[in-house]
């Protein structure tokens, strides 16, 4: 059967026509607080004022939530008289954002120490194989500015990866914007301390999914691909920082102990990380295995350390990093 012009051409219109409403939507969403991003936004703003006013020379503690919880800024400062601060937040922002954000507050004389999650090693800029809903709603409704950013192709891998419901979401706080949300635990930036670390993560206050942090497993058991592509981004910051007199120190995450952490795949996976930022002139102080810790000593997640053990975790990190601060 014959299809006529008349019917293709109303067919492209409506396409077009449902295309254009969609891409309206969606900038008229930009910069629209949702309830779901309050808590990685005041975080982030409320460590971007705490290193903004720390003097330089200072050291910046940089990386996901296994940064947020697991190393303690009061302490590598109480040790060794350096100002810290921990600029730990949610790896699903990426290495990109992560360390975009850190470009916004270091200042020549500074130290920076990269503690990143080993999925970040794998994750792109705004790659369509990663991004995580978090990120996608967290640069719509909180930095707009970073989306004009970004280049033409990436802000259309944005908007694809933009599900229709977060439109309509969007859309209704526009109007009438969500209630606060209630019962957050632990995840209000009311609790980090002057340091910017996490605090109430007690041992005494896990709550009850701890129990299944044991089976809770990393990418470091499978290894990493062949050429990571997190990699990209943090040579290029670690270009960056080298040419505005950024110091760049890197080590590996916290982690809940397993056996296959210790296997071939995974020793390979940390030695490729050593051998990056050796590469790009950035020292990698400790071993892969010495922030691992038994479950029990996890708050909620397998890179989130309760309060007592990130000061365990933080003293096994001092005896590598404590001389690069003299």
């Amino acid at each position: 059967m014959k299809i006529s012009s008349w019917f293709i051409s109303s067919l492209l219109a409506g396409f077009a026509l449902v295309l254009g409403l969609a891409i309206a939507a969606f900038y008229l969403n930009l910069g629209v607080p949702t309830e779901s991003s309050r808590w990685c936004y005041e975080i982030s703003e409320k460590k971007r004022h705490l290193a903004t006013n720390t003097p330089s020379p200072k050291l910046l503690l940089v990386g996901g939530s296994s940064t947020l919880f697991g190393i303690s800024a009061r302490e590598i400062q109480s040790q060794t008289g350096c100002p810290t601060i921990n600029l730990g937040t949610h790896a699903a922002l990426g290495p990109t954002y992560i360390l975009n954000q850190v470009k916004e507050v270091a200042r020549p004389g500074d130290t920076v120490l990269l503690t990143l999650e080993y999925e970040l090693y794998t994750y792109g800029k705004l790659d369509p194989g990663w991004a995580d809903k978090l990120v996608v709603d967290y640069i719509i409704a909180r930095d707009p500015v970073f989306f004009h950013g970004l280049s033409r192709a990436e802000q259309w891998n944005l908007f694809m990866l933009t599900p229709a419901q977060r439109l309509k979401r969007g859309l209704k706080n526009l109007r009438k914007p969500e209630r606060r949300g209630e019962n957050m635990g632990v995840y209000e930036a009311s609790f980090l301390n002057e340091w910017g670390d996490q605090t109430h993560h007690l041992q005494a206050a896990r709550p009850p999914k701890a129990a299944q942090i044991a089976q809770m497993r990393s990418l470091l058991g499978q290894g990493l691909p062949e050429v990571p592509k997190g990699f990209d981004a943090i040579a290029s910051f670690c270009k960056w920082a080298q040419t505005n007199h950024i110091r760049v120190l890197a080590t590996y995450p916290n982690i809940c102990e397993q056996p296959e952490y210790h296997l071939p795949r995974a020793k390979q996976a940390a030695q490729t990380i050593r051998d990056f930022f050796t590469a790009h002139n950035v020292p990698v102080l400790g071993d892969y295995t010495e922030p691992m810790l038994p479950p029990d000593q996890f708050f909620d997640t397998m890179y989130h350390l309760t309060e007592e053990a990130s000061l365990t975790r933080t003293r096994r990190l001092l005896v590598h990093l404590g001389p690069c601060l003299k």
